[in-house]
Formats: C-alpha cells, sequence, structure tokens
C-alpha cells in the first residue's frame, strides 16, 4: 500500500512540475506580441509597422525590449479590467519594475559608448 500511495504522489509531483514548466515557457507568438506593443510605445513611428533588413537600430531596440520580457511574463488571471472573471493568460508580472527594464534596455541599445555604466549627474544632456 505504501508503494502505491508514493508512486501516486510522484506521479503528481512530476505532473506539478512539468505543468509548471510548461507554463514557465512563454509561446514565441505571445512573445512577439507584447514586444511589439511596447516597442510601439517607444517608436510610435513603427506603430504597426514590420522592422525593415537595414533598420538595424530599431531591431536592436526590439530584441532588447523582448530579452527583459522573457522572463518577466507569467501565467495568471487576468485583471477584470480588461477580461472576464476567471480568464487567464500570460502578463508582465511587476510592471512597474518591467517598464523601467526596458527603458533602460532601450537607453543603453542607443547609448552604447556607456557600456552600461550609470548616468553621472553631471552628464544632463544624457539625463534628458
Amino acid at each position: 500500500m505504501f508503494k502505491l500511495k508514493s508512486l501516486g504522489l510522484s506521479i503528481l509531483a512530476a505532473s506539478v512540475v512539468f505543468h509548471s514548466q510548461a507554463l514557465a515557457s512563454v509561446p514565441e507568438g505571445v512573445l512577439n506580441d507584447f514586444t511589439n506593443f511596447y516597442f510601439w510605445q517607444v517608436n510610435p513611428e513603427m506603430s504597426n509597422r514590420n522592422i525593415k533588413s537595414h533598420q538595424t537600430q530599431y531591431k536592436k531596440e526590439w530584441l532588447a525590449i523582448k530579452e527583459v520580457l522573457k522572463y518577466r511574463m507569467v501565467w495568471m488571471e487576468l485583471p477584470r479590467c480588461y477580461a472576464d472573471e476567471g480568464d487567464y493568460g500570460y502578463e508582465i508580472e511587476d510592471y512597474g519594475e518591467t517598464i523601467r527594464a526596458i527603458t533602460d534596455a532601450v537607453f543603453y541599445v542607443r547609448r552604447p559608448e556607456l557600456k552600461g555604466r550609470k548616468i553621472r549627474l553631471s552628464e544632463t544632456y544624457l539625463i534628458r
């Protein structure tokens, strides 16, 4: 009896682990949609447009935003302000922190000479 109970718990535990891992990986299409949304917020002139092969700066920014979002999206019950009660989907885990991280990522893509260092108080042109 003990072995059967133990086996049942092991199967249940394995099922939970595999289910969590499946949800931990955001589908590429969902991640791309979120990336597009935030990219278009940063670059409204590109809204609903595809990045052309010669637009390397835009491509770098898009990839930086995608990298930020990749590990910040979670499967959760969606807020009732734009979904029915009990609807689930992917959403940003910590919105404020994510916006800060996107801002930093785009800034450092645009200013690669800084190599990720913080802005000095005397660098007012960068602060603006």
